[in-house]
């Protein structure tokens, strides 16, 4: 059995949790939810997406060797053949339904068998008669005991033609010029980069208000209480990049360095509103 996974954390519990097994996981190092994705299939595409995030993001040490393990994902993609069974890992967010839809597409015209696993519908009938509910935005919220039981019985065959519709989808995602996507409704929506300012500078508002009016308040700290706030599965480093923009227009504040999140604080500049 071949496994498609997307995103980092996802890709090492599910590596984990298959290491005695004799498994091909095929892990896609990326977030296909903020970031240019016109042509990421290909050379030029991949090199528009990471060099964006390198000048977007603070913490660009990893990016090289992601985009380089991107790039064997999907010659490991383009080698797999006729008759090979695969397991395509999702979840209820933006990257992992775009990545659903973009290696559908990329597979088109091989005659492989293709099952798909949603964890959030797996981990919601797992949970079910338990005392705990336990609701998550990405498969790497998930254990690997968890993962090997979805795969066992929470699997479901992807039909002809939702893999038709799926690659449709998914070759209209490749000619998208957006640079942040959202899940609303079972669709992805394309979205203004300024999509999480307003949650931002509520978070800060809130936190103001519970303390002094001249709080400073650690940009770490506001980057964790939206990721909280928010039904978006999202990443650290894209809060923290919209928290200096907002701060480059003048909507916040800031004392200390810029030049990593747990090195400045942040708060409201009250003469300005978004």
């Amino acid at each position: 059995m071949k496994h498609f996974i997307f995103g980092s954390a996802a890709a090492g519990i599910l590596k984990h949790a298959f290491r005695k097994k004799n498994h091909q996981i095929i892990s896609f190092p990326i977030d296909f939810s903020v970031g240019p994705i016109t042509n990421i299939h290909q050379p030029c595409g991949i090199k528009d997406h990471f060099a964006w995030k390198a000048s977007c993001f603070q913490e660009v040490q990893n990016f090289h060797a992601d985009q380089s393990d991107y790039q064997e994902a999907l010659e490991q993609l383009g080698e797999i053949k006729d008759g090979d069974k695969l397991t395509i890992w999702t979840c209820e967010n933006t990257s992992e339904q775009i990545g659903l839809r973009i290696s559908c597409y990329l597979l088109n015209g091989k005659d492989v068998e293709l099952r798909v696993v949603n964890t959030a519908d797996a981990m919601q009938e797992y949970m079910r008669g338990k005392e705990i509910e336990v609701a998550i935005l990405s498969t790497g919220d998930c254990n690997a005991k968890q993962l090997i039981h979805f795969y066992n019985h929470s699997y479901s065959y992807i039909t002809k033609e939702m893999r038709q519709t799926f690659e449709q989808e998914g070759e209209e995602l490749l000619q998208r010029g957006s640079l942040v996507r959202s899940w609303k409704q079972g669709e992805i929506i394309d979205e203004l980069e300024t999509r999480d300012d307003t949650l931002i500078i509520e978070y800060i508002k809130s936190v103001e208000q519970e303390g002094e009016e001249a709080t400073f308040i650690n940009a770490a700290r506001v980057v964790g209480g939206v990721l909280t706030k928010s039904d978006q599965f999202f990443s650290d480093l894209w809060i923290e990049y919209r928290i200096r923009s907002l701060i480059q227009a003048g909507y916040l504040i800031y004392e200390g360095s810029l030049q990593a999140m747990w090195m400045y604080r942040v708060k409201t500049n009250g003469l300005k509103s978004v």
